[in-house]
């Protein structure tokens, strides 16, 4: 069974890690709130407090001196992580717009507070505002203490669910601006061609007896444009698209797969994914049967757009001819080959 000293371990752990990141923005200077924490602690606040503030910077953009506001209980907090006596003065300053809508506020630094405060005199007599109006999470964890044991599972499931955010939110940028969590890590980067020409590949089709029909421009350019659409593809579609060429048939200069083929020997589990992908970027295309009770294909092509009608005949005879590795070519684009 799940007890209260576990629960309050959980919390008190979490939160003092929180304050302890804090403090070390600090001391780089970097004292700014993220409104996702204005939200962490707004929801905290509310299950401790049993209040229902909500953020104000969402219903009024940065709005001045004050952050967290419960109108019915009248009162209102703001979340800084700057714990000096120049940050309270400020607030209160900036919160005198509103005392028709809160009589009571305070102040949650961030950081572990100050021992004493400066508090202008004059600025404090609107909200009757004291040094113990100035809390830090050490007064957060004090209220948390006496919760009941409801409430102190709910605001461990609160921040077991939030913490890892939280924690991102706060990470400190490298000397090359790059933080520790990045999205980068999971995102598939754009390849890098092997390309330096197509010299071969020309030579190859127009020292042939038949006609080429095409300057070295034109075929410089279809291949670039092979390149170029095969750069937008995932490296799983790349490879997906290789088998189906490699496994294809040809029908005169056109390349097909049977759909009912593809299906069984390709278990691939969104195989529907991949073709869609290289539908869109014509390099395959669903061709209903001509007659009842045959399988659909797929045409197989390279781009449509090329300037040559035979791009897929002339690029796979090519391959085959100088023993160039297929999949190297579609899915690393080694295209040094070609050169």
């Amino acid at each position: 069974m799940i007890t209260r000293g576990y629960f309050i371990g959980q919390i008190i752990d979490e939160l003092t890690s929180i304050t302890d990141k804090i403090k070390n923005r600090a001391k780089l200077g970097l004292t700014d709130i993220h409104i996702h924490l204005e939200d962490f602690y707004r929801d905290i606040l509310n299950i401790t407090l049993d209040l229902n503030l909500i953020n104000l910077n969402q219903e009024r953009q940065n709005s001045p001196g004050l952050d967290l506001g419960d109108v019915a209980k009248e009162i209102a907090f703001q979340i800084t992580g700057d714990k000096s006596s120049a940050k309270v003065n400020e607030t209160l300053g900036k919160a005198a717009s509103y005392t028709t809508s809160y009589k009571k506020i305070r102040i949650l630094t961030l950081q572990n507070k100050q021992s004493s405060y400066s508090i202008n005199a004059e600025l404090s007599k609107t909200f009757e505002f004291t040094e113990d109006d100035i809390w830090d999470v050490n007064d957060v964890l004090n209220k948390v203490m006496h919760l009941e044991l409801d409430k102190l599972q709910r605001l461990s499931e609160l921040i077991s669910k939030e913490v890892a955010r939280v924690t991102i939110e706060l990470e400190i940028p490298d000397e090359n601006g790059k933080y520790q969590t990045s999205i980068d890590k999971f995102i598939e980067k754009i390849p890098n061609e092997r390309f330096n020409g197509i010299s071969a590949y020309y030579h190859f089709h127009s020292t042939k007896t038949e006609p080429f029909g095409l300057t070295e421009e034109d075929v410089l350019n279809d291949i670039e444009l092979l390149i170029k659409t095969l750069k937008k593809l995932p490296r799983i579609t790349r490879q997906f698209f290789s088998v189906i060429y490699s496994r294809g048939e040809w029908e005169d200069t056109e390349k097909y797969i049977n759909q009912d083929y593809l299906k069984r020997i390709c278990t691939f589990p969104d195989m529907e994914g991949e073709l869609r992908l290289l539908n869109e970027a014509g390099l395959c295309f669903w061709q209903e049967p001509d007659d009842q009770g045959q399988s659909a294909t797929f045409l197989i092509r390279l781009p449509r757009q090329a300037k040559s009608d035979y791009f897929s005949c002339e690029f796979s005879e090519f391959i085959n001819v100088k023993k160039l590795n297929l999949e190297n070519v579609l899915v690393t684009l080694d295209f040094s080959g070609f050169e």
